[in-house]
């Protein structure tokens, strides 16, 4: 590769008066206003075609229809929930929904830069880290450019590139991890961002800041590489750094995204931020807007970082019940990866058709999981650490039905 000047630019390739606006336009009073088209083709507005064509993206399943106790292990939420500081401030300014929030979440950037040493200026919040995924794209990459992602990583990385007729590149991985060489390899001329997700979602899997640190070294300066760190939070094992330190001005194609809804249990409220380049933060926010993040929201999420008690416990559940469901998943003979996040990844035994079939008896017991087919893997299944009584029939219900198929199988035989 050879390297090009400068630094990631937001786009600019609109025009003022805005994209595809006919030399009919009439400007009146500084504003644009659109005649009809005589050579309009069809009878109703049309979007863009990747629109139509393109991948969506499919939540995890919440219940079993006709199932009396259920437990969605299918969407990597908290399994101890909120802390009761998130539940007194939710109550608190129930009373105030009537009233806009801070325009720019001004307020949780200084509370998340207090904590982490940060500069405020730099921290950009959002409804959601994938909601700040979708800007970056966005506002770095145009139509026909390209984003490199790991092959097993994150769907939205592909779907919301497809969905601004970007396309995405997906890199091999080595032994379901991230394999810088092959991003590195994947990268050309067009490619505009580099997503890496650590650790990574579905694997659990993660590389070291010296990997990251090499892959920023042997990336072009124009080239965004940005560090999806969702589930850092749930990271107990030696060597892992955050890619925080790397986001700086001396070299600024660096960003780190994080999020609320995993470890600090605010799914449902939407909460996310990245910390960027100071050349970054105007353009970034302008794509966002005012208000993007309700009040409640920014009062709940402020209230998490000060909760520290609680979130030592999501730690300490999180840690224990990984592993003892990984240990009970190898103890019936399944392969799993490595994982650090709140979830687990195992490999079902006879391929996707196998895993399809399995997937579907766990939920006719209640158990809600996912098939990662999305993310490459058709015949691997991911299982969020959940309650104590929900890992627990997880475990027993599994266990009969591998016991099932090698009694058919000796049938069989």
């Amino acid at each position: 590769m050879n390297a090009a000047p400068g630094r990631p630019q937001a786009r600019s390739d609109r025009s003022p008066q805005g994209e595809g606006v006919p030399a009919s336009a009439v400007r009146n009073a500084g504003l644009t206003v659109m005649t009809a088209d005589a050579t309009a083709s069809t009878s109703m507005p049309e979007p863009r075609p990747y629109l139509l064509t393109g991948p969506t993206y499919t939540p995890g399943k919440a219940a079993a229809i006709g199932v009396k106790q259920s437990f969605k292990l299918s969407s990597n939420e908290s399994a101890v929930g909120a802390s009761p500081g998130v539940i007194a401030a939710i109550t608190a300014g129930s009373n105030e929904q009537h009233l806009y929030p801070d325009p720019d979440g001004a307020n949780l950037a200084q509370a998340i830069a207090h904590r982490d040493g940060l500069d405020a200026r730099r921290v950009v919040t959002g409804p959601g880290s994938e909601a700040i995924i979708n800007w970056l794209i966005q506002g770095w990459a145009s139509e026909g450019d390209e984003i490199v992602y790991c092959a097993h990583g994150f769907q939205a990385y592909r779907i919301r590139a497809m969905s601004h007729g970007i396309v995405p590149v997906a890199a091999p991985e080595k032994g379901l991890r991230t394999d810088v060489q092959a991003l590195l390899a994947a990268v050309t001329p067009k490619t505009r961002i580099v997503f890496v997700a650590n650790p990574n979602n579905p694997t659990g899997t993660w590389i070291s800041l010296k990997e990251l640190t090499e892959l920023r070294r042997v990336l072009r300066p124009d080239v965004l590489l940005v560090v999806d760190e969702a589930y850092c939070e749930y990271v107990n094992v030696p060597g892992y750094e955050s890619a925080m330190g790397m986001v700086n001005d001396a070299s600024p194609n660096v960003v780190v995204t994080r999020t609320f809804s995993k470890f600090y249990g605010l799914a449902g409220l939407r909460v996310g931020w990245a910390f960027v380049p100071s050349a970054m933060a105007a353009p970034l926010s302008q794509l966002r807007g005012p208000f993007a993040v309700s009040r409640v929201a920014l009062a709940a999420a402020i209230a998490a970082l000060k909760d520290e008690a609680h979130q030592a416990i999501a730690m300490a559940h999180n840690a224990r019940w990984r592993d003892w469901l990984q240990t009970q998943l190898r103890g019936m003979g399944l392969e799993t990866t490595e994982s650090v996040g709140n979830f687990v990844l195992f490999n079902a035994p006879g391929g996707a058709d196998a895993a399809l079939r399995l997937h579907g008896r766990l939920a006719q017991e209640g158990l809600m999981c996912r098939i990662a087919d999305q993310n490459g893997l058709p015949d691997w299944i991911r299982v969020t650490v959940g309650s104590e009584s929900s890992m627990h029939a997880f475990a027993q219900v599994l266990q009969g039905l591998i016991a099932e198929v090698g009694t058919a199988k000796e049938a069989a035989a």
